[in-house]
């Protein structure tokens, strides 16, 4: 019995070990960030299809700058980030589909961060989005989530997501603009300021 025990051990170890060896290259590419912000910004890049939202059917990249305290619950700017998708095709957005699209990639987000916690059967409960169209291209929402990573807890994201052509590059840029500060809040202020440092016109 505690052969077994100990080989199904060792499989475990061996799975978890190829996984955050994927995880690992995955997340450290050489691509460069396409938006610039203040160097305290941490900056990141990861390629579709997402590791952690496969279900997001899209062919491109992810770029993301946090905001300093972005991983510190207790200050202004948790959980406060820009990250821009740079897609190959129209990913034809309205209501529906954005807030699928956020329920589908913070459910995975979230469950992917329980794996590498070790809580392999945590229950994390569901994403539920909610957004409105502002204008042609534009949106405004709200994102209900269990923050696994800081929180631990059930958090709310206002949203500001906005759509546009690049067409010097012939890609589709959807803008991803995050916090759970009130939108008067300065926080978003900076979060404007975080620019695309390539030539779209």
């Amino acid at each position: 019995m505690l052969k077994k025990i100990l080989k199904a051990l060792l499989i475990l170890i061996v799975i978890i070990a190829i996984g955050a060896g994927y995880l690992y290259f995955r997340l450290h590419n050489d691509i460069g960030n396409v938006l610039e912000a203040k160097s305290s910004w941490r900056s990141e890049v990861l390629e579709f299809p997402l590791i952690f939202a496969g279900d997001l059917d899209y062919k491109g990249e992810e770029h993301i700058r946090f905001a300093p305290g972005w991983g510190e619950t207790n200050n202004e700017d948790y959980f406060s980030y820009v990250f821009l998708w740079v897609l190959e095709e129209d990913p034809t957005l309205n209501e529906e589909v954005l807030e699928s699209i956020m329920n589908i990639y913070f459910d995975g987000l979230m469950n992917t961060g329980a794996i590498m916690n070790f809580s392999f059967f945590k229950d994390i409960p569901e994403t539920q989005s909610s957004m409105r169209k502002i204008e042609d291209k534009h949106y405004k929402g709200s994102i209900k989530l269990y923050d696994e990573f800081f929180a631990k807890d059930m958090i709310t994201l206002n949203a500001n997501i906005k759509y546009e052509y690049c067409n010097a590059r012939k890609k589709h840029l959807v803008w991803f603009y995050l916090s759970p500060k009130e939108i008067n809040h300065p926080i978003w202020n900076q979060l404007k300021e975080v620019y695309l440092n390539i030539d779209c016109d």
